[in-house]
């Protein structure tokens, strides 16, 4: 099984959108780059992860989930208030539109040690040994694309799985 683990980051209005080459024929058109390689890599499943201030609202609403839980979500990502069960609908639909389970988990800012080992573990949960992973951490806020390579490294030796990409 492949997963892709895209990091959404913070972004007022959301990211413009841009052409992505894979290959020398291949362009994706697409404001968000983890959508983009979705439909590229074609994974088994997706988990997107991002804080309570990730631009949740603006990615479900171009996603076009649910308009009246994004409402919702809207004030509390001004907030940095997003809670799991805000995500829980968007999940359900995103599994529904990409007929693969998709999961969204929330994360640290990664401010100190353990907020970045609770990362780290929580990454680790959300997998199985043995998995094969692509990590996008093209959106990621700040210095979350440094702790994703620390956690690339983490998971192939602390849970078993494959690290197939990281963009």
């Amino acid at each position: 099984m492949t997963t892709l683990i895209s990091l959404l980051g913070k972004a007022v209005k959301g990211y413009r959108i841009a052409n992505y080459r894979f290959d020398n024929e291949t362009i994706r058109t697409e404001p968000f780059f983890g959508m983009a390689l979705l439909d590229h890599a074609k994974p088994d499943r997706l988990i997107l992860a991002g804080t309570t201030g990730s631009m949740w609202d603006v990615f479900f609403d171009h996603q076009h989930t649910d308009d009246e839980a994004i409402l919702t979500l809207i004030d509390a990502v001004a907030k940095e208030a997003v809670t799991q069960e805000m995500l829980l609908i968007h999940e359900q639909r995103l599994t529904e539109k990409f007929g693969i389970p998709v999961q969204c988990l929330l994360i640290s800012y990664a401010r100190n040690e353990a907020e970045q080992t609770a990362i780290l573990t929580d990454l680790a949960a959300s997998l199985q040994p043995g998995e094969k992973v692509i990590l996008d951490v093209t959106h990621a806020f700040r210095h979350l694309p440094m702790l994703a390579l620390v956690a690339a490294r983490y998971l192939a030796r602390v849970r078993g799985v494959e690290i197939q990409e990281v963009y």
